[in-house]
């Protein structure tokens, strides 16, 4: 197993009150995630984050529901979350996801995948 070592993407922007899917699995390429970087952009008030790993539902992407949900964080206002794992989360099939559900209903969240695939 070759490693791409290529990263994962770069910054995703998830609006506020809404789930965004901030990292899909593409072409049967298995995927690592080792931490997740939830940044809250809002100056005022904090942001309830929801962590959710979604399986392929007949090879389309998932929908996040409690059933799938790995975390609840809340990040404080201008702060920065690393979410970080003892252990790499494996997504082996395409279309598996991460979806990330932003609580802040006035501003967004940037978030940061880190972790490697196949290649």
């Amino acid at each position: 197993m070759a490693l791409s070592k290529a990263g994962l993407g770069t910054v995703t922007r998830v609006g506020a009150a809404t789930t965004g899917t901030v990292y899909t699995v593409g072409s049967a390429k298995t995927t690592y995630i080792r931490s997740i970087i939830v940044h809250c952009i809002d100056t005022i008030n904090p942001s309830t984050v929801k962590i959710h790993i979604v399986p392929n539902s007949g090879g389309s992407a998932g929908t996040a529901s409690s059933m799938n949900q790995l975390a609840q964080i809340s990040v404080q206002p201008a702060d920065t979350y690393f979410f970080e794992l003892a252990y790499p989360i494996t997504l082996p099939n395409s279309n598996d996801t991460v979806q990330i559900y932003n609580g802040n209903s006035t501003e967004g969240i940037n978030i940061l995948i880190l972790g490697d695939k196949e290649a």
